[in-house]
């Protein structure tokens, strides 16, 4: 494990100690290390499909909130956007269509999504599914 991400993981566990996230399963966190990464499990104590993992490596964050994947950058934006999941002011709402699927993530209950994401997964069952994601 490298200085850089073992700082981030210190940050990590400080913001995890600052916050009161009742559904946050703390027993289970897990941190599994490979040759170039750390991927970090945050579960959700009563839904699995609520999960948070992190894949840490010396110049990137990636936030994982099942199927939406977002690469930060900046160690700071990936905090304060993991305290956004956990504090549940992030949802992500799908949409299955006939050729595509959309995803957008919105925050804070604002009305326009600051991440949308279309894949060629195409669904002979239309329809919207509203994620939301959080621990408290």
């Amino acid at each position: 494990m490298t200085p850089a991400v073992r700082e981030f993981l210190v940050l990590l566990d400080e913001l995890v100690d600052a916050h009161e996230w009742p559904h946050l399963n703390r027993e289970v966190v897990t941190v599994g290390s490979g040759d170039a990464e750390v991927l970090v499990r945050l579960p959700h104590a009563a839904d699995d499909a609520r999960d948070i993992e992190l894949e840490i490596d010396d110049r990137t964050v990636t936030v994982i909130y099942e199927p939406e994947r977002i690469e930060f950058t900046s160690r700071s934006e990936a905090l304060h956007f993991i305290e956004m999941l956990g504090d549940g002011r992030v949802e992500l709402k799908v949409h299955h269509g006939l050729l595509w699927t959309t995803m957008n993530s919105y925050r804070d209950g604002l009305n326009r999504p600051f991440r949308r994401t279309r894949m060629p997964w195409p669904s002979l069952r239309p329809r919207t599914e509203h994620l939301p994601f959080g621990f408290n």
